[in-house]
């Protein structure tokens, strides 16, 4: 790899550094359910099956070992989300309001370097892995707006230097520290979770965590591909928000993700993938508070090479809602109940070891009704969120 190269890889990470400091996010619970234009493509399904650099770096470090080749790739996606807020309430009747949540931009980057005489293979990977924008207007028809707009921002980069070791021809084993910058924004920011007061909106500096990941991957002669990863929670330092009153702390990690997936490449030009997830979110610090559930999620997907020049893909995805309908309330600001998700993809060959990549996903609209507090509502009462999102994503893979 030439001078020049790095240096154009290292730039392009620096970027997509920057820019991830502006990305929310929406999948499982407020997780991506995938990363890069080929692993969405594939309804994120990859934890079996590395197809390119950023979703083996964020799946399976181990897998990197079993890329064709050593490349570069970069995504960037924009995502549209549709929220409603609804409220029942007795007296008052039912009043629908629809927010204003815009396009996120959600750039990834992975670039994977066999060690040519050894049976080691590095990577590094930056993207945005997790977060959620809400943003609703004020409604004086509707109680729960009444008082004034509701406004959620969150988002969380990751940083993923790794590296893998190829035992032999059918075994290898990876790990990858990884580090986390996060930034959550609220307003009002309480009463809620972080602080009963009925305190103005608040932004706060990023903040940093770290965790760690490791990844085992097996690839049978008889063409299954199986991976199993475990991701530990991303422990971060107190979340802080200034006040009027003062400075309200709030301690907020990332769940354990335990990932395993099987993979068939026996068919000429296919690969089909399944991965099964699960998130620990009920034994996370701040989603306890959230009353959030720990919840699995299942992916599947299949390539078809159609010719030397032209790839399709596609997927579907299905996560479990970690937000009962006893906690809807307490989720009032952050409705992150997304459950099925269907994906298409398709890659072209631009020239030798250049292709340009395109997928498609469709967040299949879903809705959670639940209780609202008695007092000050009546029994009976209740409120519902309403959730669906489109997102196209765009990217380059470049192969040396």
């Amino acid at each position: 790899m030439t001078a020049c190269f790095r240096l154009l890889i290292l730039t392009v990470v620096f970027l997509v550094i920057v820019v991830a400091e502006q990305v929310p996010a929406c999948g499982q619970g407020m997780s991506v359910t995938g990363v890069g234009p080929v692993n969405r493509g594939m309804a994120g399904a990859g934890t079996a099956a590395p197809l390119d650099a950023i979703g083996a770096l964020h799946w399976n470090p181990a897998s990197i070992s079993y890329l064709e080749r050593s490349e570069v790739s970069f995504g960037m996606e924009g995502l549209l989300a549709d929220v409603s807020l609804t409220s029942d309430v007795a007296g008052v009747g039912t009043h629908t309001t629809s927010g204003e949540a815009g396009v996120a931009v959600v750039p990834s980057v992975g670039w994977v370097d066999h060690l040519e005489g050894t049976n080691l293979t590095i990577g590094l990977g930056v993207y945005g892995v997790a977060g959620f924008r809400n943003n609703m207007p004020a409604d004086p028809k509707n109680p729960l707006l009444a008082n004034g707009p509701l406004f959620a921002d969150t988002e969380m980069l990751q940083i993923v230097p790794t590296i893998s070791y190829q035992i032999n021809e059918n075994w290898s084993i990876g790990v990858a520290p990884t580090l986390s910058a996060a930034r959550m924004m609220f307003d009002p920011l309480g009463p809620s979770a972080i602080t009963p007061a009925m305190t103005p909106g608040s932004g706060n500096r990023v903040h940093w965590g770290g965790g760690v990941q490791g990844g085992i991957y097996y690839a049978s002669p008889s063409c299954w591909r199986a991976g199993f990863t475990i991701k530990s929670p991303q422990w971060f330092e107190e979340f802080r928000f200034f006040t009027p009153s003062g400075v309200v702390g709030f301690n907020l990690d990332y769940p354990l993700i335990l990932s395993s997936g099987l993979a068939y490449y026996g068919f000429e030009r296919w690969v089909f993938a399944a991965d099964v997830r699960y998130f620990d979110f009920a034994n996370t610090q701040g989603f306890d508070t959230l009353q959030w559930k720990s919840v699995f999620s299942m992916a599947v997907g299949a390539q078809y090479r159609l010719s030397d020049w032209w790839t399709l893909r596609g997927g579907y995805n299905f996560n479990e809602n970690p937000i009962s309908s006893n906690a809807a309330f307490a989720n009032v600001s952050t409705p992150l109940i997304q459950q099925h998700n269907i994906a298409a993809g398709l890659g072209c060959m631009l020239t030798d070891g250049v292709e340009l990549n395109l997928a498609y996903v469709y967040l299949v609209n879903n809705s959670l009704t639940g209780p609202l507090p008695s007092p000050p509502f009546s029994p009976g009462d209740t409120l519902t969120h309403e959730i669906s999102a489109h997102s196209l994503v765009l990217g380059l893979r470049v192969n040396y």
